[in-house]
């Protein structure tokens, strides 16, 4: 059956959520509200020692109790208006879903009356444009194409009195709609009213909601990085990356904290900062230590080791260092300075074609490999010229002219496929969620649902 839309856009259905479940729960709520108010007024006169009673009992309740009246006081003060709004909303919910059941189906019938009334139109007319011309002679023939055209023309006007009896049931179910969405805005303000005063955050309770939208946007920047360290690579995106995975890790401790992420994602941001793929160097003699350092180094190494080498990079560009022990003259040095600073620029390797060595040995594997074919391109003169000035950049290049051990690419594949699977996941799900198709918003839902 073709899903019915009122002339504001609304399906036309009953509205989900069970009435009568509202109710009692408002009920309950609202018993509950009045039973606090009732047991601090007691717990304030046992405090107060306004009661007879006597004993060592009765001092030391009272020396518990102490200002706990209160508290239960506000609680009380604040659960019994919030009961009685949520009673007014699921009676109005209860009225209007009454209503509406009635409506829907009066509209599934005029729809159906309209039907039939535009195609019986479409008939007669079709009917009374086919007829052959009358012989004005021919009053009979006159006669029987003029009654065909008046047929066509009550089948038309049929066809509007259809229209407006529809029209009238979309009006009939947007006013009951508003009615409902009256109730549910009152219903808001009425326990917002209610516990106003009586709920307060403080400082990092304020600052958690930005935090919230900060992480948010930092796991879609962690997509965006994560594709571009796939398809360029580099030291650059390294660092970009490895720092926004810092503070996402901050973030969701500080939400943890604050009652509003799970442990999973605690232990789910210390993945997306820990190089997992380091630990495959355990598995070569001579590098165990160096891999347990790079690993337990995390996030420190994965920002600091970019850093280095960009500012080795620099050091390299720079005629000055050149010059200084390499027996250039200045117009030497500033050649080969330019040079360097074209060959080793922070995206050579880049591109598809190393996609796979990057996944292997790590997002800066092509740079790293490029980078070595470089050096390997310069003269023997031009490489000692070079060599006292590499730095953190020596690493970069014995590493990029050597194969990627077996035990360190199965590491490296696997933290890949853990990291980006479950950022990608996690965005799908997201899209997945903005996409789909409700009548109303969640909070509504909620407060139709029991």
């Amino acid at each position: 059956m073709t899903q019915l839309h009122t002339h504001k856009g609304r399906r036309v259905e009953v509205l989900e959520g069970d009435a009568r479940g509202i109710i009692d729960r408002g009920t309950e709520i609202e018993d509950l509200g009045e039973q606090m108010i009732g047991a601090a007024d007691i717990l304030r006169e046992v405090g107060n020692g306004a009661s007879e009673e006597q004993g060592r009992s009765i001092e030391r309740i009272r020396s518990e109790v102490g200002d706990a009246h209160e508290e239960l006081r506000k609680a009380g003060d604040r659960y019994k208006p919030t009961g009685t709004v949520m009673k007014t909303y699921g009676q109005k919910l209860a009225d209007v879903q009454a209503a509406m059941r009635t409506i829907v189906q009066d509209a599934v019938d005029a729809k159906s009356t309209l039907d039939q009334k535009r195609s019986a139109a479409a008939t007669a007319a079709s009917t009374a444009r086919n007829a052959p011309d009358a012989d004005p002679a021919d009053a009979a023939a006159v006669q029987r194409n003029q009654q065909l055209q008046e047929a066509a023309a009550t089948a038309q006007s049929a066809v509007g009195a259809a229209e407006d009896a529809l029209t009238a049931q979309y009006e009939l179910f947007d006013t009951q709609y508003d009615l409902w969405d009256d109730a549910y805005e009152a219903a808001l303000r009425g326990i917002n009213d209610a516990t106003e005063g009586n709920v307060s955050d403080n400082w990092s309770d304020n600052i958690a909601g930005v935090v919230e939208v900060v992480l948010e946007v930092l796991t879609w920047a962690g997509v965006v990085l994560a594709i571009a360290g796939l398809i360029i690579g580099g030291p650059f995106i390294a660092l970009i990356a490895a720092v926004v995975g810092v503070i996402a890790l901050l973030g969701t401790a500080f939400l943890w904290a604050k009652g509003r992420r799970g442990l999973g994602d605690v232990v789910w941001a210390v993945v997306g900062v820990l190089p997992f793929g380091k630990l495959g160097k355990l598995f070569q003699s001579g590098k165990r230590l160096t891999g347990l350092k790079e690993f337990l180094g995390g996030p420190y190494l994965e920002i600091a080791t970019p850093l280095r080498r960009m500012t080795a990079l620099r050091g390299l560009t720079n005629p000055a260092n050149l010059r200084a022990g390499g027996g250039l003259g200045q117009r030497a040095a500033s050649g080969l300075a330019s040079r360097l600073g074209r060959d080793f620029s922070y995206f050579q390797g880049a591109g598809p074609r190393n996609i796979l060595n990057r996944i292997i040995g790590g997002s800066s594997r092509g740079y790293s490999m490029a980078l070595a074919d470089n050096f390997a391109s310069l003269s023997a003169h031009h490489q000692r010229v070079v060599t006292p000035h590499l730095g953190a950049l020596a690493d970069v290049i014995s590493g990029g002219a050597k194969p990627v051990a077996t035990s360190e690419a199965i590491f490296n594949v696997s933290e890949f496929l853990v990291k980006r699977g479950r950022m990608v996941d996690g965005r799908v799900n997201d899209i997945q969620a903005m996409t789909s198709d409700s009548p109303v918003d969640a909070w509504r839902v909620q407060l139709a649902t029991p």
